[in-house]
């Protein structure tokens, strides 16, 4: 286990979770919580019919503590991941995927709901200064349709989003309990696996993994210091700078004895799913994910990436 002390209190309180007050939904709102994954995307044309979206896909998350996980996609797959995209197609990556994690608030007398994202793959949208992400809602028994209107506040403008609920896992054991809920990133480090030294330690902007109760994963770590884009849109350049070293990714997760495995399904930085093997464990309300050691340059090197609870258990649960 590795072990914390006061100063190390005092920075996880500083990163608390700033924007919209993340507190209880009200009981209508409440519908919100759970995982939900895309069936269908639509950009509004007006005066023309929807223009469905292809291949499309995608995993949204809420909790009953304001806090909201997305991540769609559409489009083609590329050859090329993020990392080792051409500026061009990066620009087509980039414009083919949206998503962050934040807090939200709903209003269900109006049908509208708010989002302040505070990790996101549009440096634009991230943060206090990047304003709120403002869309309407609808339900229709298991159903949810999220449009956005002119401004979206994240470059995903007339766009309507249909998702459908997943149901919990019919059997939550008491480690998924313990497990699911949303994390914050706190730090990574490398580590001499033999003898417990710490070789670098690298933070990252507001990131999250989310386990949800339907047995879904979530992931979004982007990179610190991200440039804003110039305009409204980015330039093939600064939508290569975007997404590079941006880890993003969502797919089901199995549990074993210390062990979880992230089967990923649609992934920013690749067009092939694959399967990351992590050890972990659990103290009071943090998470310590352990990396397979790697050897460099004779040494046993281990990555180590340390995460807050932000929710749990209770606040994930539809009802």
């Amino acid at each position: 286990m590795v072990r914390r002390g006061p100063a190390c209190l005092i920075v996880l309180a500083a990163l608390a979770l700033p924007g919209i007050p993340v507190g209880g939904q009200s009981p209508a709102a409440r519908n919100l919580v759970g995982t939900w994954t895309l069936s269908s995307a639509e950009r509004l044309v007006p005066g023309s019919r929807p223009a469905a979206q292809p291949q499309a896909r995608g995993l949204l998350v809420f909790d009953a503590a304001g806090h909201v996980y997305e991540l769609a996609r559409t489009g083609r797959n590329l050859v090329n991941g993020a990392n080792q995209a051409t500026p061009a197609e990066a620009r087509e990556l980039f414009e083919n995927f949206g998503g962050f994690w934040g807090s939200y608030k709903a209003d269900a007398a109006q049908n509208k709901i708010t989002f302040r994202a505070e990790g996101a793959i549009n440096p634009n949208a991230m943060g206090a200064a990047a304003g709120d992400l403002a869309r309407t809602y609808e339900f229709t028994g298991d159903r949810l349709v999220i449009t956005s209107g002119t401004d979206s506040g994240d470059g995903r403008d007339n766009m309507r989003w249909t998702w459908d609920r997943v149901p919990q896992l019919e059997n939550l054991t008491a480690a998924n309990r313990r497990l699911v809920g949303f994390w914050q990133h706190m730090v990574e480090r490398r580590v001499n696996a033999a003898t417990g030294a710490v070789l670098t330690e690298t933070r990252r902007a507001p990131s999250i993994i989310v386990y949800t109760p339907s047995g879904y994963v979530g992931v979004h770590f982007p990179p610190l210091n991200r440039q804003r884009f110039a305009g409204a849109s980015p330039t093939d350049d600064e939508a290569k700078a975007a997404i590079t070293g941006v880890v993003s990714y969502y797919g089901a997760y199995t549990l074993y004895p210390d062990l979880v495995f992230h089967h990923r399904l649609v992934i920013l930085a690749s067009s092939q799913g694959d399967s990351l093997r992590r050890f972990y464990d659990i103290t009071d309300d943090q998470l310590n994910l352990k990396f397979p050691t790697v050897t460099n340059q004779g040494q046993e090197i281990r990555t180590e990436v340390l995460l807050k609870r932000l929710s749990g258990a209770t606040d994930m649960m539809a009802k």
